[in-house]
């Protein structure tokens, strides 16, 4: 539009300059007319083949520029004076397109075009916008596609689960009555085991009540053995204080030890010294009595007689 503006602007200062600066009678102008503009040539139609890969992003439109306008066209200098021929060179020069007309062709010829560029474009977009609508539509396609195998998938997972969970449940159920079975039997078993076990302790008990008894029985025997035979020692150790003659200094603590071997009947075989009171002269009178107190008193039981055959005795000053 702009350039169209500026071209009746500069051919309408031509026509007012060229007119007013001649001082001769203008000519005639001769214009053809046209019924309608000749038709365009058909644009070569532009095969789009569908990508199956998404179109890429709708190219920005291109900014076209407004082109300066052309400068004013100096006025032409004034041409010799032509005087008009009425022949056929003049018929000749009225069928030549002037310069407006042919601006005026070229201006209908690239709007011609413009228009055309327009609509190719416009049938480029509009071809992008059916491809995105059908790729968009695929995807949804696909998309509603995976979500119904998802869901198949979880449906047929979820299946998978219930099944696994009965056989889980069924498998400890078995596995209950197996535990509750075995228990039983454990029970009845631990039962028996505990009888026997009852039975056992009963007979051991009784068992070791009659060994404690003979155990006891020894025992008093064995203990009243001892304090008979702590009773002869005592009788033997009075009969030889009796034959003691303490020399003077003995502190009463003093403390001689002696092993006496005796034979059937009390006599002394053998007195040896096992430990010493620290004072030989009562070591001394102490040997002497055990001596002079032969034979000792001991018991005619020949059992008892045997445990005192060889005696360990202590000899005190008192």
């Amino acid at each position: 539009m702009a350039l169209a503006i500026v071209v009746h602007v500069a051919f309408f200062a031509f026509l007012y300059f060229g007119v007013s600066w001649q001082h001769k009678q203008a000519e005639p102008l001769v214009a053809e007319l046209w019924s309608e503009l000749p038709p365009p040539k058909p644009l070569m139609p532009i095969k789009v083949e569908p990508k199956p890969a998404p179109p890429p992003p709708p190219p920005k439109p291109e900014v076209v520029e407004p082109k300066p306008a052309p400068p004013e066209p100096k006025p032409p200098a004034p041409a010799p004076r032509v005087e008009p021929k009425e022949t056929a060179p003049k018929e000749s020069t009225a069928k030549e397109p002037t310069k407006a007309q042919i601006e005026l062709k070229e201006k209908q010829r690239k709007l011609q075009e413009k228009k055309a560029a327009e609509e190719e474009e416009r049938k480029a977009q509009l071809e992008r916008k059916q491809e995105e609508k059908r790729l968009k539509e695929e995807e949804r396609k696909q998309e509603e596609q995976r979500k119904r195998e998802e869901k198949a998938k979880r449906d047929e997972e979820r299946a998978q689960e219930e099944a696994k969970r009965k056989e889980d449940e069924k498998r400890m159920e078995e596995a209950r009555r197996e535990d509750e079975k075995r228990l039983q039997e454990e029970a009845r078993a631990r039962q028996a085991s505990i009888l026997e076990e009852q039975q056992k302790e009963a007979e051991a008990q009784r068992v070791r009540a009659q060994a404690e008894a003979r155990k006891r029985a020894e025992a008093e025997r064995i203990a009243a053995k001892a304090a008979e035979l702590e009773g002869w020692k005592g009788r033997i150790k009075e009969r030889v204080h009796s034959k003691v003659v303490i020399p003077p200094g003995v502190p009463d603590n003093a403390r001689a030890e002696y092993t006496i071997t005796l034979i059937p009947g009390g006599e002394v075989l053998t007195v040896k010294l096992r430990k010493s009171s620290g004072f030989p002269a009562y070591d001394a009178a102490i040997e002497r009595a055990i001596n002079a107190a032969s034979p000792l008193p001991v018991p005619s039981e020949p059992g008892l007689f045997q445990q005192m055959r060889e005696l360990n005795l202590v000899f005190l000053p008192n």
